[in-house]
């Protein structure tokens, strides 16, 4: 499961009006105007998929339709049965029906009884109408970090071929892939199950789908949580240098913590050197690996290090800490094995990396139209983060320069009243989403409440029992802890 933009590395302006809540949905009332067909799910006998069909422009309720696919895990207990819970375990690009159909790996057994766990592959990922591109070929030299015009006009023919490709290949739904769009189709999955109220656990990418639903429909909200607030409210140069500074504050601290700690394979030496020592060579002699789409250099080092940096402990999803992984990864690229920063190659049209990126492009206005905008960005980098110097998943951004469709849904502040009190949990040392962001969300959803893990890693639920367990008092009892109560595991 990845959060935020998916960091697989390929390294690969008009606003468009947003209708109403009651204007989209003025001839869908009922349960009956959003039927599910249901099936066993294969892998799951126990577990039921369905299909709903939706708009494919929300603006356009009775035109042209797409396919949403969800998951519906019945809760255990179903006498103490509370409703339906929507899971989305964020990206943009994961899919909620995993979640769903093998939710004895995520989710608590307390939330399985209480709740129908359902999930929901947002529109253009996973089995929901999925993005379909036109893979180009690699060219020797690519940079997402251009250091000459020509490097920069190289990464803009690309980015521009792979945004026509898509297109091609897609059709109209490239340009309706927004969050505002997705959190519509939960609202249609809503309906379409017949449930009054909605109930929320939406980590990193998914508090975005949950804050745009809540101001959509704040009427059908009964409790939501947001693990790992992401802010979509600023300019794309504020939100980037926000996460270029939670990563680098995040790779310190793993570097600390490996220098002194037996368990990492970089233990008692000045790992933050060593790591600028290794980029620095790999971007003089770049590493070959077998099956790469490339040799690896410092940025493919720079920018494939922030999944790693997610997990400091094991979670129910990576059961390997990533800043294990890390210290090990360092360690072989030193020894000639760099296979764990390489880039693998993107064959498929439809690998999720295109989904994410598509959600991407629709969602961030990126402000970059000259080299020497670039090269302003590349400053920033360099001088807020001097190990990572911007690597980061936001920096993959910088695909969307040259896309062939404008965003739909760009940043902007939300205003949202009506709503039960939202749960916001963050950890003070988060790499994607930092601490600061869940208090700017929090500002935008009146009656909200943040709640503070004193700690490292992206998300709480899959790492901390403690924030677990909030969470699921929270989920169950809509019980809102205390503004002195924190967790620290």
């Amino acid at each position: 499961m990845k959060t935020r933009l998916l960091a697989l590395g390929l390294m690969l302006g008009a606003v468009v009006a947003t209708p109403s809540a009651s204007a989209a949905n003025s001839a869908h009332t009922g349960r009956d105007a959003f039927p599910i067909s249901w099936t066993p799910c294969p892998e799951r006998p126990e577990v039921r998929c369905g299909t709903l069909r939706v708009p494919l422009d929300w603006a356009h309720p009775r035109g042209e339709k797409i396919t949403l696919a969800l998951a519906r895990r019945p809760a255990s207990d179903p006498a103490r049965r509370v409703g339906a819970l929507f899971v989305n375990p964020g990206g943009p690009g994961g899919s909620g029906v995993q979640i769903a159909t093998g939710a004895e790996l995520f989710i608590s057994p307390e939330l399985m009884a209480r709740f129908d766990i359902i999930g929901v592959d947002p529109r253009g990922v996973g089995r929901s109408a999925p993005i379909s591109c036109r893979v180009p070929d690699p060219e020797p030299g690519f940079t997402l970090f251009p250091r000459t015009q020509a490097q920069f006009d190289q990464m803009l023919r690309l980015n521009r071929e792979l945004g026509r490709g898509c297109l091609e290949q897609t059709g109209p739904l490239l340009g309706h892939v927004d969050t505002v769009s997705v959190a519509r189709d939960h609202e249609a999955v809503r309906i379409g199950l017949g449930e009054r109220t909605f109930n929320w656990l939406g980590l990193s990418y998914g508090t975005q789908i949950g804050a745009n639903y809540a101001d959509l429909f704040p009427k059908r909200v009964r409790a939501m949580i947001f693990d790992a607030a992401l802010d979509h409210s600023g300019s794309s140069l504020s939100l980037l240098a926000d996460e270029i500074a939670s990563e680098e504050d995040a790779f310190n601290r793993f570097a600390e913590w490996c220098r002194t700690t037996s368990t990492c394979a970089m233990a008692g030496q000045d790992v933050a050197r060593v790591y600028d020592e290794m980029v620095a060579r790999a971007d003089a002699s770049p590493i070959p690996v077998a099956g790469a789409d490339h040799p690896v250099n410092g940025e493919d080092i720079r920018l494939n290090t922030p999944p790693y940096l997610e997990f400091k402990e094991a979670a129910a999803h990576a059961p390997v800490a990533g800043w294990i992984q890390l210290g090990a990864a360092i360690r072989d690229t030193l020894a000639g094995d760099a296979s764990a920063f390489a880039t693998p190659p993107l064959t498929n049209g439809t690998h999720p990396f295109f989904g994410a990126a598509a959600n991407a492009c629709q969602d961030y206005a990126v402000e970059v139209r000259t080299f020497a905008d670039m090269q302003r960005r590349i400053q920033l980098g360099r001088h807020l983060a001097p190990h990572l110097q911007g690597g980061s998943q936001s920096w993959l951004i910088n695909r969307c320069i040259g896309w062939s469709v404008p965003p739909a849904n760009p940043p902007r502040l939300l205003d949202v009243r009506g709503v039960p009190p939202v749960l916001i949990v963050n950890a003070t040392h988060d790499s994607n989403t930092g601490y600061k962001w869940a208090h700017v969300l929090a500002g935008q959803i009146r009656g909200s409440v943040v709640f503070t893990r004193v700690g490292d890693g992206h998300t709480s639920y899959f790492t901390s029992p403690c924030a677990r367990s909030v969470i699921d008092r929270y989920l169950i009892d809509r019980a809102v802890p205390g503004p002195l109560q924190v967790c620290t595991d």
